[in-house]
């Protein structure tokens, strides 16, 4: 029935503020954004993002507290290589987190950040 996971939406205020982001700062492929485009879609490995604008402003934040977060879809998390080199690279990037890392060395580890809307994102490392 299933085949595959196509794509996750990502509801945004601002789609130039959200390109720029995906794209240049977290390196995801996308076509340059079309003026007047109200979403783009962007990937980076098997995972494909269709990102767009939202005019709804009300919903409520999602933090790193993840467990205490409403109901829904609650964040992405990148694996990524280098650890601590990843984490130096995004804040080069501008990328504030908002805790310092979970978990110990040579294990499984994570640090969370947003995008610029809020939607949580992490960064982790599974060990090994």
């Amino acid at each position: 029935m299933l085949k595959r996971l196509d794509n996750i939406g990502i509801a945004v205020r601002d789609v130039r503020r959200a390109h720029d982001f995906y794209t240049r700062v977290l390196g995801f492929e996308g076509a340059p954004l079309a003026d007047g485009a109200t979403g783009f879609s962007a990937k980076l490995g098997d995972v494909a993002l269709f990102v767009f604008a939202t005019d709804k402003t009300n919903a409520p934040g999602r933090t790193a507290d993840y467990e205490h977060n409403p109901v829904g879809i609650d964040h992405l998390a990148f694996e990524v290589e280098d650890y601590e080199g990843a984490q130096r690279e995004l804040e080069s990037r501008g990328v504030r987190f908002l805790q310092e890392s979970v978990g110990e060395p040579g294990g499984f580890r994570y640090r969370g950040f947003t995008d610029p809307d809020g939607n949580m994102l992490y960064v982790i490392h599974t060990g090994g």
